[in-house]
């Protein structure tokens, strides 16, 4: 059983805010900051429609009442929380990242700050009219480890570092297969970080294999899946390799069960700068589309194959010791984000094998972490490339969800964290929940 003490949430009589109901009923009316004369008027037009819930009413009133919920933000305390749970593995690692404001959006008066941080907590305020009350949901999130708004690049990869350096052969340890998950909505900042990790990565994994008494070599493959001609059939999804000018290529299983690439290019890195230079080209030319959001948002899911190889064999059919994996998954979207997209349109179709895709791989994910003896890879594309991660019970795995600290994408980071969070403990054991009645004075 989990236990957690929450702390009392004040508000001094000059803020204006109380977490007690007012014994009145506060009319639609009340909702425009005038006079009190105009707050009495019952035939007065409301400012915001009865449909708070749809996502465009929402961030009207987000913004009309930004310093309100600012100001209830700035006083929220953290509840002490007392963990009991037991991680009894570190094959999963799930972590959290805040994208920061970009210069545009600290532009912007009526924006405020809808996420705070700890080193392994990550609360997202959420500002909302419920009963014609303005509240503050307050969600705060435990997991393995949160990089806030100032961490950089660097500081993610020292965390993925402990994971992937285990994929290497080292002095009596055997090496094990390792992968890295990139999730979020896109404009979250996922791609950046992938960027920052491999580019890291190049400069350090040359170095720690030359204290190795192993002889290897190094190669990479990278590939994206893609929505195919028919993206309502999930068997239609394509595989293209990124270093032969996006041509098809497929995967099958041998006699063992591993999936191997069949048609997909492999190159020889024989230094730092020579595996930087093939990230880039395939990033350079991994399918992008602008949406209402993004103006280069990934609409594929980008996979680097780093495999480590015995040095001594011939490479082509040297024998291979481990493999590291990242991947970058393509940006889900909310409601809102689709709203305007053209019905069966090709953004649609994308969008709906995108998602389709995640939900399966959360799924095996999940199973994989619970021990459960049936996992239904076979479900998208993805899943079924990626299955050695599933199946296998030594290899590594480092989920990272990234979100926005914008008030508009409060319910989408809600989403991304628990999808993360989901994988390795249940809701109860990860996420607390306050709610705030705010009788601020409208």
């Amino acid at each position: 059983m989990k236990s957690w003490i929450h702390k009392n949430i004040q508000f001094p009589p000059s803020s204006g805010i109380s977490t007690h109901y007012q014994s009145r009923n506060i009319n639609e009316g009340s909702l425009r900051r005038t006079t009190s004369d105009n707050r009495t008027k019952r035939n007065s037009k409301p400012l915001v429609e009865p449909s708070s819930t749809s996502a465009f009413s929402k961030l009207r009133i987000r913004s009309t009442y930004a310093h309100i919920f600012s100001n209830a933000i700035s006083r929220f305390l953290l509840p002490v929380y007392i963990s009991t749970r037991i991680d009894t593995s570190d094959r999963f690692t799930v972590c959290g990242r805040v994208r920061p404001f970009s210069e545009k959006e600290t532009l912007q008066n009526d924006l405020y700050d809808c996420v705070t941080t700890t080193d392994n907590t990550v609360t997202v305020h959420i500002g909302n009219l419920h009963l014609n009350k303005l509240e503050m949901k307050h969600m705060t999130f435990h997991l393995d480890k949160i990089f806030g708004k100032d961490a950089s690049n660097e500081d993610v990869y020292n965390v993925v570092r402990k994971v992937i350096v285990q994929s290497l052969p080292q002095e009596n340890i055997p090496p094990v297969d390792s992968t890295v998950f990139l999730y979020g909505k896109t404009g979250t900042g996922k791609s950046r970080t992938v960027s920052g990790i491999t580019q890291q990565f190049a400069q350090d994994v040359f170095h720690i294999i030359q204290k190795s008494r192993y002889q290897i070599r190094i190669g990479i493959s990278a590939v994206e899946i893609v929505a195919g001609t028919k993206g309502f059939i999930v068997s239609k999804d394509n595989i293209c390799d990124l270093f032969n000018n996006g041509s098809l290529v497929y995967f099958r299983e041998d006699a063992n069960g591993t999936v191997h690439l069949r048609g997909a290019k492999e190159y020889l890195c024989e230094n730092s700068a020579q595996m930087n230079t093939y990230i880039q080209k395939a990033k350079a030319i991994r399918r992008t589309q602008a949406t209402t959001r993004n103006s280069e948002s990934s609409r594929s899911h980008l996979i680097y194959f780093i495999f480590i190889r015995n040095a001594a064999d011939h490479f082509e059919d040297g024998q291979i010791l481990s493999k590291i994996t990242f991947v970058d998954l393509a940006g889900n979207e909310g409601q809102q984000d689709s709203l305007f997209y053209k019905g069966g349109s090709d953004q649609i179709k994308d969008s709906t094998s995108i998602n389709r895709s995640l939900a399966s791989l959360q799924d095996c994910i999940r199973s994989s972490a619970d021990g459960t003896k049936v996992i239904p890879f076979r479900g998208t594309v993805l899943t079924r490339l990626l299955k050695n991660c599933f199946f296998s019970k030594e290899s590594k795995t480092i989920f990272i969800g990234t979100i926005s600290a914008l008030p508009m994408d409060a319910e989408q980071s809600i989403l991304t964290l628990k999808y993360v969070g989901l994988i390795k403990w249940t809701i109860q054991d990860f996420i607390i929940e306050q709610i705030d009645k705010l009788n601020a004075i409208l």
